[in-house]
């Protein structure tokens, strides 16, 4: 008797989609650590190390998702989301503190728009299941919903 072998469309679940993530943080070690866990894990990585870098980038680039440092010099984090989520162009862009910050300081994040927050230091393993849960629950939802158009 000849077993035929199908396959099975869950193995192709295995591997997450491709997403772009812009990481900004003034902190050249936590951009290279973030760089390296989620281009490994297949997304493509942009960075910017001050809010008016990432502001002046997001004029040619939107990304999928911004993790955003709440202490930066010159213009912190909530300086930053508020600008991003006044502009029509990029209010929709999911972003999450990425910060060692306070209940108090997540507060004001989340009311200003974030979406999420991981706290500094993490466990790499456990940095990428949230943002692959977040992702999965802001912009795979809404990819879904629009069918890839942008």
């Amino acid at each position: 008797m000849r077993h035929t072998r199908r396959r099975d469309p869950l193995m192709n679940r295995s591997r997450p989609a491709s997403f772009t993530i812009l990481v900004i943080d003034d902190d050249p070690g936590l951009l290279e650590l973030a760089t390296e866990l989620l281009s490994g894990d297949g997304h493509r990585v942009l960075v910017a190390s001050s809010g008016e870098d990432a502001l002046a980038m997001m004029q040619a680039v939107h990304p999928d998702l911004i993790l955003l440092d709440y202490f930066m010099p010159e213009m912190n984090g909530l300086a930053v989301i508020e600008r991003l989520k006044a502009d029509a162009a990029t209010r929709r862009i999911p972003v999450v503190a990425l910060t060692s910050g306070t209940a108090g300081d997540a507060s004001r994040l989340s009311r200003a728009g974030s979406v999420g927050f991981i706290l500094k230091p993490f466990e790499p393993t456990e940095f990428l299941r949230l943002i692959a849960d977040i992702l999965k629950a802001t912009v795979g939802s809404r990819q879904r919903r629009s069918d890839g158009a942008g």
